[in-house]
């Protein structure tokens, strides 16, 4: 006796044997007016009444067509076998519902991996949300299910609550925490209990400080931010969007984070030159990182002609000078220096680019000062080039290198505040390129700028696999991008090995003459192995998508095709949307004509 257990519903390849020949049937059987030609059926199938089937494993056809199999016989090789008590026939094979994962409960219902199959039913962690754990058929949440506290049928005593999945007495709640039913809950934040116990929100609304709120709760032009209402516009705590904070020397405008740093004086874009003033009697409206008592101070805008490695120092001047250099744009710090005697600092800056030198004192000093502007190398970003040819790969260290270009959008990048290289790539044609650091000898970070260092940041990522980074990017033909190698962290650095490859494309189907071919090699059996694989996975996924497909494969006229329709609507759609993808979009060429599905 043949005992099928399987965790999928239908092995892949035969799921495109078994769509394949169920669109040969809707042709030949279903579609408008119908048809008398017989299909032509390709082994292991066979032609019986007009629809190509399996007679190794069909019941309605076992070992030859017309030959059907009894009740609680099943088609195995050919040959009708009885299956024995408590087992059920199931396709090709005898199976125990109450504990077969490919048909639990009934056949064809399989469960999903992962999962077991116990009394029927499909028990495992799939069923439930995260955070919740199947407990005797249903989803529990372990951490406050009294029934359920810690583990599955663990049940707290009588007067008792379930806390971070440990019993407790019901007035041991944890701090701002409340008793409610039998589960502690912070009435501040819980929408089922805001405020007090069993007080629900509604759709829509979250509970906030003890009270439920929803997007009509702040006034005209406010926003709902924790427990306060907060105009996105001009909130310095909240610019542009929640959690958005502005640092100490900007200001909201507009959503945006704006400097509030105005210099007193443009020095334009000259270099080298020198610029002498005194700090005595300056304002106090800037404090560098770099010293903890900061004093009076005089600020500078200059502009960079061309890009490069630009140097800014107080040599010559007459106190310990504190020297700060700020990104114009968004008053970022680039960099701080509080030497004694000679305060110098570096930034590489792009052609254009406004930065504001702040000329300051340490603790209270003020004095004559003497600040020193010099271009002193080319930009240090990029590093060098790819070129065009891929795929391709660039070795090097980071090692001693500056820190030139900081992700301008996090996302998944963490923190990236040390030295990199960057290089040039250009695509060659259009498409998704990949780019990877594996082989690195140190925790890397990489991103990807468009057209020049400091361009519009296209991705970011750290630590794809362990300390090693990967991104992909959608290119056109002939666009530039400047890929950047940087450290994880502030001190992260060493040997880095960069590659470029093409994402592979998913195969063209079309043009080859074939449309459906039921030995898998037509072009709806690319479409599914390919662009279409997640239609095909939508159906096979579903126990009422294989119903209707079992059904039309067997229906025999255009009536009875109708009843499959109508009694798996759910099924239907899905199967149509499979075929829709496969036919209308894939192959447009090949299935010219088919009536199967209609196209748009």
């Amino acid at each position: 006796m043949q005992m099928l257990r399987s965790r999928s519903r239908l092995a892949p390849t035969y799921t495109l044997l078994w769509l394949a020949a169920a669109v040969l049937t809707s042709v030949a059987s279903c579609s408008d007016g119908g048809t008398t030609t017989p299909p032509t059926c390709v082994a292991p199938l066979a032609s019986c009444d007009g629809v190509c089937v399996d007679t190794s494993s069909d019941q309605g056809h076992c070992g030859a067509c017309g030959v059907a199999c009894e009740a609680g016989e099943a088609c195995v090789a050919g040959a009708c076998v009885g299956c024995a008590q408590g087992q059920t026939a199931c396709g090709d094979g005898c199976v125990d519902l109450q504990s077969d994962e490919g048909h639990c409960g009934s056949c064809n219902s399989a469960c999903e991996d992962g999962q077991t199959c116990e009394d029927g039913v499909c028990q495992g962690e799939e069923p439930c949300a995260s955070g919740r754990t199947q407990c005797g058929g249903e989803c529990v949440d372990t951490s406050s299910d009294p029934a359920h506290c810690g583990a599955c049928d663990t049940a707290c005593g009588e007067g008792q609550t379930c806390e971070d999945g440990a019993c407790q007495d019901e007035d041991v709640c944890g701090e701002g925490l409340t008793t409610c039913g039998d589960a502690c809950v912070d009435l501040q934040t819980d929408a089922a209990n805001c405020g007090e116990c069993g007080a629900a929100c509604g759709d829509g609304q979250d509970c906030v400080a003890g009270t439920c709120q929803g997007e009509d709760v702040c006034g005209s032009g406010l926003t709902t931010c924790g427990d306060a209402c907060v105009d996105l516009q001009t909130d310095a705590a909240n610019c542009g969007e929640c959690g958005a904070a502005c640092n100490a020397s900007q200001v909201c405008q507009a959503g945006m984070c704006a400097c509030t740093v105005s210099p007193g004086q443009d020095l334009g874009n000259a270099v080298p030159q020198i610029v002498n003033g005194t700090t005595a009697g300056g304002s106090s409206t800037y404090s560098p990182s770099c010293v903890a008592t900061s004093s009076s101070e005089r600020i500078y805008a200059f502009t960079a002609a061309t890009a490069g490695v630009y140097s800014f120092d107080s040599a010559g001047s007459g106190y310990n000078v504190v020297l700060a250099l700020l990104d114009a744009a968004g008053c970022s710090e680039l960099a701080c220096s509080a030497d004694p005697g000679a305060a110098v600092v570096t930034a590489d800056l792009a052609a254009g680019q406004t930065v504001y030198i702040v000329v300051d004192g340490a603790d209270g000093e003020v004095g004559t000062f003497e600040l020193n502007i010099r271009r002193q190398s080319a930009p240090s970003c990029p590093t060098g080039a790819f070129g065009s040819a891929v795929p391709q790969t660039i070795t090097g260290s980071t090692v001693g290198r500056p820190n030139s270009v900081t992700p301008t959008a996090a996302g998944d990048c963490g923190v990236a505040e040390s030295a990199d290289a960057g290089y040039t790539f250009t695509a060659p044609v259009t498409g998704d390129y990949v780019f990877d650091t594996y082989g690195s000898a140190f925790d890397t970070v990489l991103h990807v700028h468009d057209g020049a260092c400091r361009g519009p940041q296209l991705a970011c990522n750290d630590d794809t696999r362990v300390e090693q980074s990967e991104v992909t990017v959608a290119l056109v033909a002939g666009q530039t991008v400047v890929v950047v190698v940087d450290g994880a962290r502030n001190t992260a650095a060493g040997a880095f090995t960069l590659n470029v490859r093409r994402a592979v494309p998913p195969p063209t189907c079309d043009g080859q003459g074939v449309c459906g071919e039921t030995a898998g090699n037509g072009c709806i059996a690319c479409a599914f192995a390919g662009n279409c694989a997640d239609e095909l996975r939508a159906c096979t996924d579903s126990e009422s998508c294989i119903n209707y497909v079992s059904c039309i494969r067997t229906c025999g006229s255009t009536a009875a095709c109708g009843a499959c329709r109508t009694a798996d609507p759910e099924g239907a759609a899905l199967y149509d949307a499979a075929l829709a993808c496969a036919i209308c979009t894939e192959c447009p060429i090949d299935c010219a004509g088919s009536d199967v599905v209609a196209c748009p």
